[in-house]
């Protein structure tokens, strides 16, 4: 298994990423909001990868780090493909992500918003909940906003 940085080549990988986590974790308007941030990705100050296995996509992620240095990073779309979850791979790639943060930026927050299906993931990675709003992606999805206090791997 290798994490390295998303390549536009990995585009079709990710969707089957998406697809697969569809509808249970996103919802089914959130895929065109998916399509059009791998377009951009090449264009944008994002931070995204993917974990690879035996020449397959089964996990991408990504974080943003906003130009302030007194602001939080952001972790954005991550998500394993169900045949890999409850693997090991999630909590890999969300490790590798902290460090790489606190490489470029030592001390800082991370903030991150997700559903009431993944948010006890993050709770056990020490994110703590700030705000909880229901059917927020849609109905039956609700949104948990999280923080992970400054952090060092």
């Amino acid at each position: 298994m290798v994490i390295r940085t998303y390549q536009s080549a990995d585009y079709a990988g990710c969707m089957k990423a998406f697809e697969s986590n569809c509808p249970a974790f996103f919802a089914d308007h959130e895929k065109e909001l998916f399509q059009h941030f791998l377009r951009e990705l090449e264009i944008s100050s994002m931070n995204y990868y993917v974990v690879e296995h035996e020449n397959q996509i089964i996990a991408c992620a990504g974080f943003y780090l906003p130009s302030e240095a007194d602001k939080a990073a952001e972790l954005v779309w991550g998500m394993v493909t169900r045949d890999f979850q409850r693997e090991g791979v999630g909590k890999q790639l969300l490790v590798y992500r902290l460090r790489k943060i606190q490489e470029i930026r030592p001390g800082t927050s991370v903030l991150l918003d997700t559903t009431q299906l993944s948010f006890p993931f993050f709770e056990k990675a020490g994110f703590r909940t700030l705000k909880i709003s229901p059917n927020f992606y849609a109905l039956g999805l609700d949104r948990y906003d999280m923080i992970l206090e400054p952090y060092n791997v």
